[in-house]
C-alpha cells in the first residue's frame, strides 16, 4: 500500500483567514500537523514592500504548540505585487515585497519559499513579459542564496497566468533562469487543470521537484481529500515510485472551507491517516 510519512503533511493558514492565527494554530496541534507553510496574509502575518511585522511574537507562539514553519508563501497575481509587473516601479515595489518575504522565511527557520511566474498583460509582446519574469526570478534566487533559502517555483492555471502555466512553459522558465536556488514544484490543482500527470513533472525535473501544493482538485478548486475526485493512493503510488520524501502541502483555498476550516482539516486529515506510516 502506498504511504507518507507524517512530517511530509504541512498545513496552511489561507483558509482561516476569517480566523485568527492563534485559532489557527491551536486547530493545527489538535489536529496533529508539526509543520506549517505560512501564508503570509494579514492579519494573520503581515508584510509589504517596506518591511514585515516581527517574527519573533509568531516563533514564541509556534514553540508553544510544537509547530515548525518549513515554508512559506508571500501572496500575488491576485494582489497589487506580482513577479512579472508591467510597470517599472510596481516591478520594483514587487521585488522588494517577495525580497522580505524570502528574510521572513529565513527568520523562522524555514528552509524554502513558493514562487511563480507572475503574469503578463494578454495583448503585450510575449518576450517582454518572459523577461520581465526571468530577471526578477533571478534575483530573487539570488537574494535567496544569501539566506540559504530554496525559491520553488509553481505553476498555474491559464485563468491565472499566461506565463507559466504547463509543464512545457515550467520547463522553459526553469531553463531560462538557471539559477542554483531556483527548484520546482507540483501544484495539484494547476497541473491537473493542465491534464498534466505527476509521472511527467518527475521525470522532467527529477530531483529538482522538491515540494508540493498536494490537494483533491475536480481538478479546478482547491479540495480537501475526499471532496474531489483524484484517486490519492494512485498519486501517492507516484510519489513512492519516484522516492519523493519532500513537502506535500494542503493548500486549502475553496471558499466552501472559509466558515469552518477546522472541520475541513478534520476531514482531510481522517482521509489522509490511512495512508501515515509513522
Amino acid at each position: 500500500m502506498a504511504s507518507i510519512k507524517r512530517e511530509q503533511l504541512v498545513a496552511m493558514n489561507q483558509h482561516y483567514r476569517r480566523f485568527s492565527l492563534d485559532y489557527f494554530l491551536d486547530c493545527q496541534e489538535r489536529v496533529g500537523f508539526k509543520n506549517i507553510e505560512l501564508w503570509c496574509g494579514a492579519a494573520h502575518f503581515y508584510i509589504d514592500s517596506k518591511g514585515h511585522e516581527s517574527c519573533e511574537p509568531l516563533k514564541k507562539k509556534l514553540r508553544a504548540r510544537g509547530l515548525k514553519v518549513v515554508s512559506v508563501t508571500t501572496p500575488s497575481c491576485a494582489y497589487q505585487y506580482q513577479y512579472a509587473s508591467q510597470e517599472e516601479k510596481s516591478l520594483e515595489e514587487s521585488f522588494k515585497y517577495f525580497a522580505n518575504g524570502i528574510e521572513v522565511a529565513a527568520e523562522l527557520g524555514a528552509d524554502r519559499v513558493v514562487v511563480n511566474s507572475g503574469w503578463g498583460y494578454i495583448h503585450e509582446n510575449e518576450k517582454d513579459m518572459w523577461k520581465r519574469s526571468a530577471e526578477n526570478l533571478y534575483r530573487l534566487a539570488e537574494i535567496a542564496k544569501r539566506y540559504d533559502i530554496v525559491c520553488m517555483m509553481e505553476s498555474m492555471r491559464d485563468d491565472e497566468t499566461n506565463i507559466v502555466n504547463s509543464l512545457e512553459t515550467a520547463k522553459k522558465m526553469f531553463d531560462q533562469v538557471n539559477h542554483p536556488n531556483l527548484k520546482m514544484m507540483v501544484d495539484s490543482i494547476a497541473t491537473g487543470a493542465a491534464g498534466e500527470s505527476l509521472d511527467a513533472w518527475f521525470d522532467t525535473f527529477g530531483k529538482n521537484l522538491i515540494h508540493m501544493h498536494f490537494l483533491d482538485g475536480d481538478p479546478y478548486l482547491h479540495n480537501v481529500w475526499g471532496d474531489g475526485n483524484t484517486s490519492l493512493e494512485q498519486q501517492l503510488q507516484t510519489l513512492n515510485k519516484y522516492s519523493f520524501t519532500g513537502y506535500l502541502v494542503q493548500e486549502v483555498a475553496d471558499e466552501k472551507y472559509f466558515s469552518n476550516p477546522y472541520l475541513a482539516d478534520i476531514k482531510n486529515m481522517r482521509v489522509l491517516e490511512r495512508f501515515i506510516e509513522e
